[in-house]
């Protein structure tokens, strides 16, 4: 008997997350692609530089968050995501954000163990990786990055290296650049984060959590 009622509710969660998945996908998903055309149509129109920039901005704004919802439905639509899953979602992040610089991604080792992950992991491990790809994308002025992804018995770690400006982590922690979020990322997983940068030497982030958090 509780293992029937355990089934049901089971589906029943499933049959809702895919309930808000179409609401999102349709009311929101079709407003952002309103403002995204209409800030195109805006940037064409306008007869001044500033005004083209501002339609820009905005159209790049709604397209970003587009692409957001789009992980977030990603995220939870699907019940049984597993590593190879999330990597194969890392690789289409980088082309994605980082398709006008020179980027090469290892994987170390090519052929490991899947494994099923939780919502929390990689709810975490996504949007950490991604905020950092935009971090280079926004403020690096980096031609060239390397990603590393790396699996072990126990966790997971992405280390990105650019050769961009650089930046001083103390300070760029309360300026924007998203530093805070993902040190409370790392600490939601019980992993940790490393970020080595200087002036003029480029930067590297190294997050790492356990698979199973």
């Amino acid at each position: 008997k509780f293992k029937r009622q355990r089934v049901l509710r089971e589906r029943e969660l499933r049959v809702l997350r895919e309930q808000i998945a179409r609401d999102l996908h349709d009311d929101i998903g079709s407003n952002l692609g309103a403002i995204i055309l209409l800030g195109e149509v805006g940037a064409a129109h306008s007869a001044d530089s500033q005004s083209r920039e501002d339609f820009n901005l905005i159209r790049d704004a709604a397209d970003e968050a587009s692409t957001s919802m789009r992980d977030i439905l990603w995220l939870i639509q699907s019940s049984e995501i597993r590593l190879t899953d999330m990597v194969t979602k890392m690789r289409q992040s980088i082309t994605m954000i980082l398709g006008d610089k020179e980027v090469s991604l290892t994987v170390n080792p090519a052929e490991f163990r899947d494994v099923r992950l939780s919502l929390l992991f990689r709810r975490h491990m996504l949007f950490s990786f991604k905020e950092t790809l935009n971090n280079i994308r926004k403020h690096s002025q980096a031609s060239k990055v390397s990603v590393q992804l790396t699996v072990t018995a126990n966790d997971f770690t992405f280390s990105i290296q650019d050769d961009g400006i650089g930046f001083d982590p103390v300070k760029a922690e309360h300026v924007g650049h998203g530093l805070h979020n993902l040190k409370r990322r790392a600490e939601r997983l019980g992993g940790t984060l490393r970020i080595e940068s200087s002036a003029g030497q480029g930067s590297e982030v190294t997050f790492t959590a356990p698979l199973l958090s």
